[in-house]
């Protein structure tokens, strides 16, 4: 596969960028920069021609309109990615987001970057490489016609709610696994499962007991030490990450979140405990 050249602006050793710039690393050639200013010095000499550039922001209007604006005139080939910080989320409806630019905050880049890299890496069609004016929708929309993988295995989905139990099993079954249903507050004690989903929301309190005994009372197939557990919350904070991971969780998500990406980690969980 080819290397992609991405072209990575801003404090990236953030806690909460840290792993997001790591995915970087293994799918790309990476040059960082501190700031805008540095970056347009690196694309004028002519030496640098990015096919990505991602723009790591931890505050709304840390870059500029007309920041952004330079960089795009200097490299107008390159996908400008926004990789966006926990205190960006009430950007688009109170702040002036950049136009023609994928927002992506930072709980969802590594499941989300990673299968877009992964297209392009391939020559793959991606949804980056759509016209900066293709919306949500048609994004989705490309992404539906993809096939879908079957997989096989019992997936434990821990919700109060019917309504994400639901939707949450419909979205298994599609890709032929099968699932049972763990409702609190006294969920069923099951056996063989190959991987749990834990809906919940900042992981705290009860919250942060009930994630505890799910990945240390589910029962384990043969040759799995653990059941792996990805909790889903509502808008994380790094530390809502630090929690959930040392109360067992494999991994984190928000929601609402996109299926191809939840699939994606629960490929990559249920492929580390095998």
């Amino acid at each position: 596969m080819s290397e992609i050249s991405v072209l990575l602006v801003g404090d990236a050793e953030r806690s909460e960028f840290r792993e997001a710039s790591a995915t970087l690393d293994a799918l790309g050639h990476v040059t960082r920069v501190a700031n805008t200013a540095l970056a347009e010095t690196a694309l004028r000499d002519g030496r640098l021609v990015p096919e990505v550039i991602v723009l790591a922001q931890a505050y709304p209007a840390q870059f500029s309109h007309a920041s952004v604006d330079r960089l795009r005139r200097l490299a107008p080939l390159a996908r400008i990615l926004g990789m966006m910080g926990s205190w960006c989320e009430g950007e688009m409806r109170t702040g002036k987001p950049w136009p023609a630019a994928l927002r992506i905050y930072w709980h969802q880049w590594t499941a989300r970057c990673t299968q877009q890299f992964d297209f392009m890496r391939r020559d793959e069609c991606s949804a980056w490489g759509l016209p900066i004016t293709a919306t949500e929708e048609e994004q989705l929309l490309m992404a539906a016609e993809r096939p879908i993988e079957p997989r096989q295995g019992l997936i434990a989905l821990f919700t109060r709610r019917y309504e994400m139990e639901d939707w949450l099993s419909a979205a298994c079954r599609a890709r032929r696994y099968s699932t049972v249903w763990l409702r609190p507050p006294r969920p069923a004690r099951i056996d063989g499962a190959t991987a749990a989903i834990f809906d919940g929301s900042d992981c705290r309190g009860d919250e942060l007991a009930a994630l505890k005994r799910l990945a240390t009372t589910l029962g384990p197939l043969p040759g799995i030490e653990a059941v792996p557990v990805i909790a889903l919350l509502d808008f994380p904070r790094i530390e809502d990450q630090q929690r959930a991971l040392s109360a067992g969780a494999a991994a984190l998500m928000s929601k609402p979140t996109r299926v191809d990406d939840l699939f994606w980690q629960l490929d990559q969980v249920v492929a580390n405990t095998g």
